[in-house]
């Protein structure tokens, strides 16, 4: 009995914990995305990178320029997605693809974006 009230006890400071924590680690990434749009969007412009069918940063061609930096952007989205995704009591594949359309909405023009069966366009 009294594992369980530990157990309670512990989950529901970590929920205070992460409640309170959220606001600084969602600033922290909107930070390091503001960091690197000017790296991304040139990268965009060379055609080396697109948006993909799922919502990441992928590489278009076999040039893999700034792979770390994309990988960091692509961790920085998924974060955000699994977040909305636990907000909206969804799956985080859900988020991703809903994510993927908007970003192909709104992309510049010249941009690549992958069509669902992993094709890429030139928008």
């Amino acid at each position: 009995m009294t594992s369980k009230k530990n157990a309670v006890i512990i989950v529901l400071v970590l929920m205070g914990v992460l409640t309170i924590a959220a606001p600084v680690l969602a600033q922290g990434i909107k930070e390091r995305m503001k960091a690197r749009l000017p790296v991304i969007a040139e990268l965009k412009i060379q055609g080396v990178v697109g948006e993909t069918n799922r919502g990441y940063l992928g590489f278009v061609t076999e040039q893999k320029s700034h792979e770390d930096l994309i990988a960091q952007e692509n961790q920085d989205r998924k974060t955000i997605y699994a977040h909305i995704a636990d907000q909206q009591n969804t799956q985080l594949v859900v988020v991703e693809k809903n994510r993927a359309l908007q970003l192909a909405e709104r992309a510049a023009p010249g941009t690549y974006i992958q069509k669902p069966d992993g094709t890429w366009v030139k928008k």
